[in-house]
């Protein structure tokens, strides 16, 4: 008898176990199933805006995997929609809406570059802030483009050698005047400097100025030039002058100055008088792209609460959307730059001249003298 049973114990023992491996590999295969059902998204944004917790939000709300590609600028983003093949490469894009609005409609009605979103699918759209409703891509009574993102270019400085209560400090004259001789750095940027230059200058549309004003604005900053430590060409060496002290002021971009202070550096941005550069991220989905379905539940994902209230704690960047802000107290609010909202911070847009080349060339000729 205490045979047969320890004969049957055994076999139930066995039959058990194959029972239980065959449960696992159910269950394993199940598991890969579903991570194989979730398409994957080519994206080109910038990669902050994908990056930590953000990643894991908009992959859980939206059912896809991302795969965020290395972002470089939004002129290489929009080089990249236009080229050959262009048009399918990517799930989805972003870039600022000053150079996406030409590339991404076209000239005409049906030379878009970009799918006619359905905003059914994306229910989100609702919050996006009234202050961005001239930055949404559209023709014809249709959405090719959503604001998703914006942020603001503005003088950064390090505040332990920079009063923050100084009136001086909160106006871009603190990048141009004798002040901070020899400890200043300019962006090596023909747009967003001569944008700077002219708002300071008292030009109230520097996008629209003259050949003539223009021409004044680059005396300007020659004459300015002898009180300028160094020009930077990446975010990285901006940061690295800052960080070492060699400057203790600059143009500054929002990656800058919060890349810094996530390392506890005194950095901070001011709120120039003048008006600070704001600027727009539309999201936008190639005409040719495929899972497009995944694409629209992915711009909804970005403008919901979860990812919105988290984007500027990740990335230092803003949310388009109105539930960005919606907990913040009014001192957060203020800190962040999301008064530009409700009209607190003063902002300019950061338009396109009609004129560009000859803003570069005048650029040229400041950083030749």
């Amino acid at each position: 008898m205490k045979h047969l049973n320890r004969v049957n114990g055994d076999t139930d023992r066995r039959g058990f176990l194959k029972v239980g491996a065959a449960t696992a590999v159910l269950a394993g295969t199940s598991g890969a199933a579903l991570a194989q059902s979730a398409p994957t998204l080519e994206i080109l944004v910038a990669n902050a805006l994908v990056s930590g917790p953000l990643k894991g939000i908009l992959e859980e709300e939206a059912k896809c995997k991302i795969n965020d590609a290395p972002f470089q600028s939004s002129t290489d983003v929009v080089a990249r929609l236009v080229a050959p093949g262009g048009t399918g490469r990517y799930n989805m894009m972003m870039s600022h809406s000053i150079f996406s609005r030409g590339p991404v409609l076209g000239a005409s009605a049906g030379q878009e570059k970009c799918t006619a979103l359905d905003l059914s699918k994306i229910p989100n759209f609702k919050y996006v802030s009234n202050t961005f409703k001239d930055d949404i891509l559209g023709r014809d009574g249709k959405v090719y483009g959503i604001p998703v993102m914006w942020g603001y270019d503005t003088v950064v400085y390090n505040r332990d050698v920079v009063p923050e209560n100084d009136p001086f400090t909160q106006s871009w004259g603190a990048i141009f005047e004798e002040k901070y001789a020899g400890r200043i750095g300019w962006f090596d940027t023909a747009h967003q400097m001569i944008m700077a230059a002219g708002l300071y200058l008292g030009n109230k549309q520097p996008e629209q100025m003259s050949t003539a004003e223009l021409n004044e604005v680059g005396k300007f900053l020659i004459a300015k030039k002898k009180n300028v430590r160094t020009l930077w060409t990446s975010f990285a060496q901006g940061a690295n002058l800052l960080a070492s002290g060699e400057i203790v002021v600059t143009f500054g971009a929002i990656p800058v100055r919060y890349g810094l202070q996530q390392k506890g550096m005194p950095i901070r941005s001011a709120w120039c008088k003048e008006g600070v550069l704001s600027f727009v991220q539309p999201a936008y989905i190639p005409k040719d792209s495929k899972n497009q379905d995944s694409a629209h539940a992915l711009i909804n994902a970005m403008l919901g609460k979860a990812y919105a209230s988290r984007l500027s704690t990740v990335s230092g960047y803003l949310s388009a959307s109105t539930l960005g802000a919606q907990d913040l107290s009014a001192a957060d609010k203020q800190a962040w730059g999301y008064g530009i909202l409700d009209g607190s911070t003063k902002h300019y847009p950061l338009r396109m001249p009609p004129n560009l080349q000859q803003w570069i060339e005048v650029w040229a000729r400041v950083k030749s003298a």
